[in-house]
């Protein structure tokens, strides 16, 4: 097995910069690029910059999937309600709450190509003040395992 590329992402002053991306530049350019398949997982949701970048995805006609720990402080957030609301104007947004367990990962995978996986939740803090890291690997054949992964979060 041959990885594509391994590049590294960060979040905190002392991290980002020196040649490290940030988490939030990582997203913004998996979001915005992606042209088919958007797959995220996310503790929280609370960054309205990413949930409007979904929203301009979603209106370029990609499927987005969402997996959501379910739990108050998760759900009941401005960023959360407006996803939500989104489903009604486009069927190809799906949703699936995660309630029997913790979901605690933090991954975004474009286009069944690209994923990023790190410790940083997918708020304003997670994607600029807090020192975070985690990786973004280009290879499709580790994306397809980590798709089957996040789909069976949405199995009954």
């Amino acid at each position: 097995m041959m990885i594509e590329e391994i590049v590294p992402v960060a979040t905190g002053e002392k991290w980002v910069g020196y040649g490290i991306r940030s988490f939030r530049s990582v997203i913004n350019d998996l979001i915005s690029n992606s042209t088919n398949e958007l797959s995220l997982t996310a503790y929280v949701l609370t960054d309205m910059s990413i949930v409007n970048k979904l929203r301009n995805s979603l209106e370029r006609g990609v499927q987005v999937e969402i997996y959501l720990y379910e739990d108050e402080f998760a759900t009941k957030n401005e960023a959360v309600n407006y996803i939500f609301n989104l489903q009604k104007d486009f069927s190809y947004l799906k949703i699936y709450r995660v309630k029997d367990k913790i979901l605690h990962a933090k991954v975004l995978v474009a286009d069944g190509k690209k994923v990023l996986s790190g410790s940083a939740n997918f708020t304003f803090s997670g994607m600029t003040n807090n020192y975070e890291l985690g990786f973004l690997v280009e290879d499709p054949s580790i994306a397809l395992q980590i798709l089957k992964l996040i789909k069976k979060l949405g199995e009954k």
